[in-house]
């Protein structure tokens, strides 16, 4: 039989060392100062892990900031989350601002709000646009960008900070994409809509562009 890990809970300004874990509940604003191995990770206030994370389960409320790499089941979170290296996840579903300095790998990733780093590998990916959002490149299986209700309104109070995605590639099976400006669209099914600004589109099923979309160039492939 596994060895049964123990809880761990911090409550206000804390600093502890890392370790393997089975819940780990945080209630304040705490540093774990190294690895971390867990069954669950349940935050409300301010974590930053000066190592990796290894999770079954995350759900936060706030900030979290991983210095090292990032595994995860099943994430729900509200706020920021910044990570330092890779993260790779089952189920993702948030609301703020997911950062990264490496690649972002996930069955689904549902996102709220704004995204920059490197690569995003999906294969279900609906981002949500609250603001400006940049990626070297997303690929997936079905890529939906829009933006999200509310950001109209807020654009009047912060004129230069357009709700859009940029990237250099953007390639799925199936891509329905508003707001979005990309060096190349590609995929099997392929639809750019309102505020898309596209240099080439390649598909190879079928092709619509809609509202104001523009496109430098369209091939079927």
């Amino acid at each position: 039989m596994a060895e049964k890990r123990s809880d761990i809970r911090l409550i206000g300004d804390t600093e502890s060392l890392g370790g393997q874990f089975g819940r780990v509940r945080i209630t304040g604003d705490a540093i774990l100062a190294g690895d971390v191995a867990c069954e669950g990770f349940y935050l409300t206030g301010t974590s930053h892990i000066k190592g990796g994370l290894d999770s079954g389960y995350l759900k936060f409320t706030g900030e979290v900031a991983v210095d090292g790499p990032m595994s995860c089941g099943s994430l729900r979170g509200k706020g920021e989350l910044r990570l330092g290296r890779n993260f790779r996840g089952n189920q993702v579903r948030m609301s703020g601002h997911l950062s990264s300095q490496g690649a972002i790998e996930a069955e689904k990733l549902e996102l709220r709000g704004a995204l920059s780093g490197g690569s995003v590998n999906a294969g279900q990916a609906l981002i949500k646009l609250y603001g400006p959002s940049a990626a070297s490149e997303v690929v997936g299986g079905l890529v939906t960008v829009r933006r999200s209700k509310g950001v109209l309104l807020k654009e009047l109070f912060q004129q230069d900070s357009a709700a859009e995605l940029r990237a250099s590639l953007i390639e799925g099976d199936r891509l329905d994409l508003e707001h979005t400006v990309a060096d190349v669209v590609r995929g099997n099914s392929v639809r750019i809509g309102q505020g898309c600004v596209i240099g080439r589109v390649e598909y190879r099923d079928s092709y619509e562009k809609s509202g104001n979309a523009k496109a430098e160039a369209e091939y079927r492939v």
